[in-house]
């Protein structure tokens, strides 16, 4: 199951929890994806990539347990809660597009998959906006 929250709040971070639609941020300032895996995958890696992310085609942002491809993104990990939190700071106008919170299986070449699209605005934002939903979806496989 996968829980949404989106929250803007005074100190310019987009939060979001597995998002059903896309994530808004603005440049300039920083936004964070919550990734949440089922129970039994906390030891495998987890990673974040940018684009079709297909076999032979993966743009990994960042990976747990690697330096980043550019140091804007982070990636920690909150294994006692199943999720990891992926945090891009700085944002740009070409951070804006499709990316993946992925987790590596070891028993297969099947990697467990959740679709996120970035979208980043020009202007700039309210300060307080706040919006919650919740929805249940199941984990894409590739």
């Amino acid at each position: 199951m996968w829980d949404v929250l989106l929250l803007f709040s005074s100190i310019c971070t987009a939060v979001v929890v597995g998002a059903p639609g896309p994530v808004i941020g603005h440049r300039g300032e920083r936004v964070e994806i919550r990734c949440r895996y089922e129970s039994g995958y906390e030891l495998h890696p987890k990673y974040f990539c940018k684009g079709e992310c297909s076999v032979g085609n993966r743009n990994i942002m960042v990976e747990s347990g690697s330096p980043a491809k550019d140091e804007r993104f982070s990636l920690t990990e909150d294994k006692n809660n199943k999720a990891f939190t992926v945090t891009i700071t700085d944002l740009r106008t070409e951070d804006q597009g499709k990316y993946w919170c992925a987790v590596r299986r070891t028993t297969s070449q099947t990697r467990l998959y959740s679709e996120i699209l970035l979208l980043v605005k020009q202007e700039e934002k309210p300060l307080k906006f706040q919006r919650s939903a919740h929805f249940q979806s199941g984990v894409n496989q590739k």
